[in-house]
């Protein structure tokens, strides 16, 4: 094709609208839910981080806060069983010398290496 000046401009092509990112399918309940706004900002961000939909960021957020949640009712569980440990009282012979910080120091790793007969001590 031949230009001449009687002709129009080329039209200039727009760019393709970027498609926003989507969630991956999950298997689950739908739910409708009202995020507050300080939440959706730090959403928002996540996600533009990700190259991600909000939607599948509020998902892997509420992952990583149930994680999170999990790991500290098994550290609160585990402390909970050695302090029982620690309190039960054991018969001792009133005449034994007192234990120095060697064997207490020992003791408290036979303890946490598993290496005391739970049934007796516990732990």
């Amino acid at each position: 094709m031949i230009r001449s000046g009687l002709m129009a401009p080329p039209r200039p092509i727009p760019p393709p609208i970027p498609l926003a990112p989507r969630a991956p399918r999950r298997a689950g309940e739908r739910t409708t839910l009202r995020v507050p706004d300080d939440l959706a900002e730090t959403i928002e961000r996540y996600a533009a981080e990700h190259r991600t939909s909000t939607n599948d960021a509020l998902v892997r957020l509420a992952y990583e806060g149930a994680a999170r949640y999990e790991r500290e009712r098994e550290i609160a569980a585990l402390a909970a069983e050695r302090q029982e440990a620690i309190l039960r009282r054991v018969p001792v012979d009133p005449d034994a010398p007192p234990l120095t910080g060697k064997e207490i120091e020992e003791a408290a790793l036979a303890f946490r290496l598993g290496l005391v007969d739970e049934e007796v001590w516990g732990a």
